[in-house]
């Protein structure tokens, strides 16, 4: 188990450094978009639709991540009084309702983008982007999130460490 759960977070942790790559990319097309317009007085005339998917990149991706680490927001007035084990049985409910949720628009998103993919959809602007891509880049950020609520649910009932090092923890405490 430990090396399915070493192979999940490595996933997580790729989809993290996607999603630092897709924020560096929105801001080198604003900067692009800024110089364009204030000096040449043109534009590349896809900067909303391009920053939109890969705002879809950056918050999709690093999800897997962010429950690695605890990162989302917890309200955990209620739980840090209760016993351990109340408190890991509230956790695992989280995350299997969560898989739910994450499973059941998996499931919506797969069916958008195989009809896309099948009808060659593109979006309506000059770039002319096939439709199925960003619903790929949000479909595979749904299944690195439901991989990593699998196994941080699967954790919780064993009680088996994260794989995540203290040195991997970008969010201090």
């Amino acid at each position: 188990m430990a090396r399915l759960y070493r192979a999940i977070y490595a996933l997580s942790q790729a989809g993290a450094v996607l999603a630092a790559l897709m924020l560096v990319g929105m801001v080198g097309h604003i900067m692009l978009e800024i110089i364009l317009r204030g000096l040449f007085d043109t534009s590349t005339f896809v900067v909303d639709e391009f920053v939109g998917y890969a705002m879809i990149g950056a918050i999709f991706w690093s999800l897997g991540y962010t429950v690695e680490h605890g990162a989302l927001i917890r309200v955990t007035v209620l739980t840090q009084r209760l016993p351990a084990w109340v408190e890991r049985a509230s956790l695992v409910l989280a995350a299997a309702s969560t898989l739910v949720v994450t499973l059941w628009l998996m499931q919506f998103f797969w069916t958008r983008l195989a009809r896309n993919y099948a009808r060659g959809t593109v979006s309506s602007s000059i770039a002319a982007v096939p439709s199925w891509i960003p619903e790929a880049i949000l479909f595979s950020g749904l299944v690195i999130l439901a991989l990593q609520l699998a196994a941080f649910g699967l954790r919780q009932i064993t009680g088996h460490p994260s794989p995540a090092t203290p040195t991997d923890d970008a969010f201090v405490e």
